[in-house]
Formats: structure tokens, C-alpha cells, sequence
């Protein structure tokens, strides 16, 4: 099936998909041709992925089920949701001198994220997953009680 990356780019929170836009915009501009492997997952998918070696969790922002709490300073909490996007060079993909984690499309790749607020897997200390960029967001008024 051909690479349709708006159909990526649907799968995005309405604010993930503009910062994700203009990162893939930047890189174009440094002469990379990014591509967007995965956005959201299944369960089943990330199940998967942990088991092969190449994800350690199943709290992932891949997953739509995902979610995270995050204490306020009057007591209460807020909840915090995500999104993640999976990108490589299309020439290259994770093959060949990119599966070496000093490959300089996966430091453009870091260095342009954060330059927009997301969060590279490059930087992880347990574990490097340099084609992940993620985004949390929060957008629900502050709880202060959780039904369990």
C-alpha cells in the first residue's frame, strides 16, 4: 500500500498534528525526506511491539488509552493524554546507517521536536528510540476526586 501521509497526520490530536507539520516542514527544509510510520496503535500492535524488543511498555502514547495523572498545587489533579508519531527517513527507514543511533537524520529529528515543545525517545536513558516525538497535552479542568 503507497504512503499516504495525510491519513498519518489524521490519526493526530488537532494540536500534535500542527507541531507535527511543522516538523516534518523543518526537515524537508535540511534536505531529510521524513515519513511518518506509525501514529496510534492497538492494543494488540503494542503488545506486540514489547514483545519483539522494540517498545518496553504498553503506557504508551501510541495507544489511545493511555492517559496520565499529574497533581496540581491545590490538591487536585489533572489529566494528562497524548500523542505520539514514529518518523524516519524514507531512503533509510531504521535500515543500513540508520540503524546506528548516532545516524545525524535521527539527532535532526531530536533537535527539531523539542524545538517544538515534544518529547524525543532519543533522550531516553533506558531506552533509546530515536524515530519516536511525542506531545502531552491537558484538556479537561482540574479534578479534585477519582472514581475507582
Amino acid at each position: 500500500m503507497p504512503y499516504d501521509e495525510t491519513a498519518m497526520l489524521r490519526q493526530c490530536h488537532p494540536m500534535f498534528k500542527s507541531v507535527l507539520l511543522r516538523i516534518l516542514a523543518d526537515l524537508r527544509n535540511q534536505g531529510w525526506q521524513p515519513k511518518i510510520v506509525y501514529v496510534k496503535r492497538t492494543e494488540a500492535e503494542q503488545a506486540e511491539k514489547v514483545k519483539q524488543g522494540y517498545s518496553r511498555t504498553m503506557h504508551s502514547w501510541h495507544l489511545e488509552s493511555t492517559i496520565g495523572v499529574l497533581p496540581t498545587v491545590h490538591g487536585g489533579f489533572d489529566i494528562v493524554r497524548g500523542n505520539a508519531a514514529d518518523v524516519v527517513d524514507a531512503r533509510y527507514g531504521w535500515g543500513g546507517q540508520a540503524a546506528r543511533l548516532d545516524f545525524p537524520f535521527w539527532k535532526a529529528l531530536g533537535a527539531t521536536a523539542k524545538k517544538y515543545g515534544c518529547t524525543w525517545g532519543g533522550e531516553w536513558k533506558s531506552f533509546k528510540d530515536v524515530a519516536h516525538v511525542q506531545m502531552l497535552y491537558i484538556e479537561e479542568t482540574p479534578r479534585h476526586q477519582a472514581l475507582v
